[in-house]
């Protein structure tokens, strides 16, 4: 009998200065990622997938500007938690056009990797009991090198605590870091460590990773109704634009 397995897939990349390798190594092997989930046999995926990119490019008056693109929109900001501005396109059931969609990524300034999974934790997924829900976060950098880290690492607690009331299996290839090390204690959660930072993750096989990753989502269960969750954990919808961007507040 054939299965019909349901996944929807939000890639969480860190676009500072140094990830280029990364993002290439992504968009080069996203099809051994898709190969895994289909390595089943029978199972036929109804695969949807995004990204969230996310950098700190510039500080204005002492506050970062931080900028989050995903696959259709060069600005998450307003569309996510503003509500004159909710709605536009996301997910792509195509690899090619996911693919193209990394390529226009711009990689600059630095990061703040847990601001950024709250935005990826907040993508609109399908429904938990009948979807798999992951995230795969990449990273060269320790979290506390970041963007705001010590201010932001107080939300870490309530982070980890959305992760599991919405159901999301949760993937991480990062350097050794504390704050991940609390993440990777994340039921579904497994991370794959990197000894050293700041290359790009240059020396990962993306292709080997992705297509494990893949493997491990096509043989867990869907994991079940979703709680509810405080969107923008970090204060999203008090923002303001600011020099063409938008700031945290």
């Amino acid at each position: 009998m054939t299965t019909r397995g349901v996944a929807d897939i939000v890639f969480c990349l860190d676009a500072s200065g140094s990830m280029a390798p990364c993002i290439d190594g992504v968009r080069s092997h996203i099809a051994a990622f898709v190969e895994g989930l289909r390595s089943t046999g029978n199972v036929t995926w109804d695969l949807h997938l995004d990204f969230v990119a996310y950098k700190c490019g510039s500080v204005c008056e002492g506050i970062p500007i931080w900028t989050h693109q995903s696959l259709f929109n060069d600005e998450l900001w307003e569309i996510w938690y503003q509500s004159k501005r909710q709605g536009g396109r996301f997910f792509t059931s195509i690899v090619e056009e996911f693919r193209q969609g990394l390529s226009r990524i711009t990689v600059e300034g630095n990061e703040d990797t847990l601001l950024a999974l709250d935005f990826a934790l907040d993508s609109p997924w399908r429904d938990a009991a009948k979807c798999h829900r992951v995230v795969i976060l990449m990273t060269d950098e320790p979290f506390e090198g970041g963007a705001s880290s010590e201010e932001h690492q107080v939300v870490l607690p309530q982070l980890i605590e959305k992760i599991q009331a919405l159901r999301v299996m949760l993937y991480m290839v990062t350097p050794p870091s504390p704050v991940y090390e609390r993440l990777s204690e994340v039921d579904k959660c497994e991370h794959y460590v990197v000894e050293s930072a700041g290359n790009g993750l240059e020396g990962v096989d993306f292709r080997e990773v992705l297509s494990f990753i893949g493997k491990s989502v096509s043989a867990s269960t869907v994991q079940g109704i979703e709680r509810p969750v405080t969107r923008g954990l970090f204060g999203q919808a008090g923002w303001g634009p600011s020099s063409g961007s938008f700031s945290g507040r």
